[in-house]
């Protein structure tokens, strides 16, 4: 992980997202940077991001968010769902790098930050939403900062050299 700039007004790093199957969307660094491979899968939700980020059934996933703009309220400690953050991954369309909401603590990109959660946004989630319906689901890895030194071909081959879900289990670490 490596630090960034904090003004909402600066232009972020690039990202990318991979797809085993050689798609390449490129967008903006949001969140963490670095390297996070999992499976990918959306989420329909138009509210509840935190949620969602918060729910340990998304252990081991990059989430996609098919709602437009994700982040405009914040992120704060009563919204969450468990203990912390589960999501490997993030994916938005229109990242707010603003909050307005009075009862926000942090903005949603601090919040990915500080768990690590390696993020893009400024893709088209309703393109990678089809792919996903009319595919299946799909390992892939979001990657920012330093991990771009790779081509993308070597970042497609990482994404597919990482294990699939089928038969994984997450108990031990979800669990208390």
């Amino acid at each position: 992980t490596t630090t960034r700039p904090r003004s909402p007004l600066t232009r972020p790093d690039p990202a990318l997202l991979v797809l085993e199957d050689g798609t390449v969307l490129r967008g903006s660094a949001y969140g963490a940077r670095g390297a996070r491979t999992g499976e990918v899968v959306f989420t329909t939700g138009m509210t509840g991001y935190q949620e969602t980020l918060s729910d340990p059934s998304y252990v081991g996933q990059i989430v996609v968010q098919t709602a437009p703009h994700i982040g405009n309220t914040g992120a704060n400690s009563q919204d969450m769902e468990s203990r912390r953050v589960w999501v490997r991954g993030y994916a938005v369309r229109d990242a707010s790098r603003i909050h307005s909401s009075w009862r926000a603590e942090q903005s949603l990109d601090d919040l990915l930050e500080a768990e690590d959660v390696v993020g893009i946004s400024d893709i088209d989630t309703r393109m990678l939403t089809r792919r996903l319906r009319e595919g299946g689901t799909m390992r892939g890895g979001v990657f920012s900062g330093d991990a771009l030194a790779a081509s993308e071909d070597e970042l497609v081959e990482r994404v597919r050299e990482q294990p699939t879900m089928h038969g994984a289990s997450f108990f031990d670490e979800v669990t208390i």
